[in-house]
């Protein structure tokens, strides 16, 4: 516990450093009026870290919220047991006074990543605090921990509610595991380390029960997923000697499928599967015709680089960014800049 804790402190980037997780669990202590956000279309490292954080703060005996721009997915709403996650209300906000608060960006590190937060709270928020297991930005008006060889947020969470030495509850227990679950890839990711099975551990011996977490995440979804994956498998190609693999899921795909966008986030690991598939690209678009590129790499090739050449991030091995072209352009923009990185 005490290796990973003093993780997060780099070289400076922009005007402050990364603080590390026992700083963080210091400004946790000190203050009293935290809202955490996370990215749009939030998963299950992202909610499992919000849930966790607010429910021991609010045990403290502290203000605080977690606020969303988007609903939480149907297949992870068992994670926010108390129901604990807001969905955005923007009259609300307006209203309050944010000069005294705390904003906390679980699982990203750009504010503009967290949708319609970013105008309406962020920008008048007393202090902002970047909480991510991606690489730090270094915007100069944030805070940043960012430890960037954990493993997923929950995992960082749950260092730093040890740090604050406060009890894990089962409720809580079972928010961190299945954020570590869903972001370590089942344990199988390679930022997965002992410091993970750590903490992993000592959420079973709180309450978490794997199997039914496991359940909840890989195994209760609807016939709609098997019909939208069977449209976006239908649009695999291969590229550079079987090492790159596109896919598109349209609009159309969705609709006409029934499942939800969220429910398409997985089908970007299946061309993972192949042993000569180094890269797997995944274009997007959801209800409205909002076209987002997902990228995910066996370790080689640094997906992150790539995505933030349009705008966007991540981390090495996954990463992702909204289309700024039009998807004939954007398809052969990606591969250009693929080539040259793949492995002879």
């Amino acid at each position: 516990m005490a290796a990973i804790a003093k993780k997060g402190r780099r070289e400076e980037q922009g005007s402050r450093p990364p603080m590390t997780l026992t700083e963080a669990a210091a400004l946790f202590k000190e203050g009293n009026d935290f809202i955490f956000t996370s990215h749009e279309a939030p998963d299950a490292d992202g909610i499992g870290a919000e849930y966790a954080l607010t429910v021991v703060l609010r045990a403290m005996g502290k203000k605080a919220r977690a606020v969303n721009a988007d609903k939480t997915p149907l297949k992870y709403r068992f994670i926010d047991e108390h129901q604990v996650l807001e969905l955005l209300d923007a009259s609300d906000l307006e209203e309050k006074d944010l000069s005294s608060s705390t904003i906390v960006l679980a699982d990203t590190n750009d504010i503009q990543y967290t949708g319609a937060m970013a105008d309406l709270a962020l920008s008048r928020a007393g202090r902002i605090l970047v909480f991510d297991h991606h690489e730090a930005k270094g915007v100069s008006k944030d805070e940043s921990c960012s430890v960037s060889d954990a493993s997923s947020t929950c995992e960082m969470a749950y260092y730093v509610i040890k740090e604050l030495g406060q009890p894990i509850t089962p409720d809580v227990a079972s928010a961190l595991f299945a954020g570590i679950v869903y972001d370590t890839g089942s344990f199988g990711y390679a930022k997965t380390g002992e410091a993970t099975f750590e903490a992993a551990l000592d959420l079973v011996r709180h309450g978490a029960v794997p199997a039914l977490i496991h359940n909840k995440l890989y195994e209760s979804s609807s016939t709609c997923v098997l019909r939208l994956r069977k449209a976006v498998l239908s649009t695999l190609e291969l590229h550079e000697r079987e090492r790159v693999a596109m896919q598109i899921m349209s609009k159309d795909m969705l609709i006409e499928s029934g499942a939800s966008y969220e429910d398409a986030e997985d089908l970007i690991n299946v061309p993972l599967q192949s042993k000569t598939v180094e890269v797997s690209v995944f274009f997007k678009s959801n209800s409205e015709g909002v076209l987002r590129c997902s990228l995910r790499s066996k370790g080689f090739v640094n997906v992150a680089q790539l995505a933030q050449s349009f705008g966007g991030g991540g981390h090495k091995t996954a990463a992702g960014f909204k289309c700024p072209y039009p998807l004939d352009t954007i398809r052969k923009k990606v591969l250009e800049l693929i080539r040259p990185t793949l492995p002879d």
